[in-house]
């Protein structure tokens, strides 16, 4: 889930985790947890997360333990462009709102929102989960990654234009979670830079998006970037 180097230290990371996690003592367990790098720590968790996918009956014991080291010391950035699909961000979700992390960025200066909606592997992304925690949970930090740009200067969402687009139509209550999604990004005078449009347009045309104003993604661009429909078709 993350790009970390599969080297000595990072196993030995993990070995003395395992050893404190026997150990069964929350404060040792974190204070390994400290001692590490930011590649070490990000090995941690990802083992933390591969043990509880594989022993289900454990799974709540080890999202805690994420949670707690996390809260402690921190989230390691080479985790952030892991978090790319449903189980991992459910995993991680705990640790994300507990340390108010979710606007954390890593390297190229993207969120785990950026990675979990730029993610073509996992098409759609959940926006209507994400629209869940919206509404339900810290809902100001979240919408606040909504309007986070990355290096690149694109949002989340533009991520999804750029990365993940094409030509099938979202679910029914996926479309009604990203309109909603566009509305909680831009509210507040948070427009769209309209000179992001160039990108979007390039992966429309790598993507072989179907010029039809009848086609979703049209209406789905053109209601983000406030253009008319019409104008979006005749672009070149």
């Amino acid at each position: 889930m993350t790009q970390v180097p599969n080297n000595n230290s990072n196993e030995q990371a993990v070995a003395e985790l395992l050893l404190a996690i026997r150990s069964k003592n929350l404060a040792k367990i974190c204070s390994v947890y400290q001692q590490q790098n930011d590649l070490g720590r990000a090995a941690q968790l990802k083992f933390c997360f591969e043990i509880a996918e594989s022993q289900t009956t454990r799974y709540a014991d080890y999202q805690n333990i994420a949670a707690q080291c996390i809260v402690a010391h921190g989230l390691p950035s080479g985790i952030i462009a892991g978090l790319n699909n449903s189980d991992r961000v459910n995993f991680f979700m705990p640790a994300l709102q507990a340390a108010d992390a979710f606007s954390q960025t890593n390297h190229q200066g993207n969120t785990f929102l950026h990675a979990l909606f730029a993610n073509a592997e996992h098409s759609p992304p959940p926006f209507n989960f994400i629209r869940s925690l919206l509404l339900f949970e810290r809902n100001e930090s979240l919408a606040k990654t909504l309007r986070v740009r990355n290096q690149h200067g694109l949002t989340p969402l533009e991520c999804y234009f750029v990365y993940n687009l094409n030509n099938r139509d979202l679910p029914e209550h996926e479309l009604t979670a990203l309109f909603a999604l566009i509305e909680a990004e831009q509210a507040g005078n948070a427009s769209p830079l309209s000179n992001n449009l160039s990108h979007v347009k390039g992966a429309m045309k790598s993507h072989k998006i179907n010029l039809d104003p009848k086609n979703q993604v049209l209406l789905i661009i053109a209601s983000y970037y406030q253009i008319d429909i019409n104008a979006l078709c005749q672009l070149h």
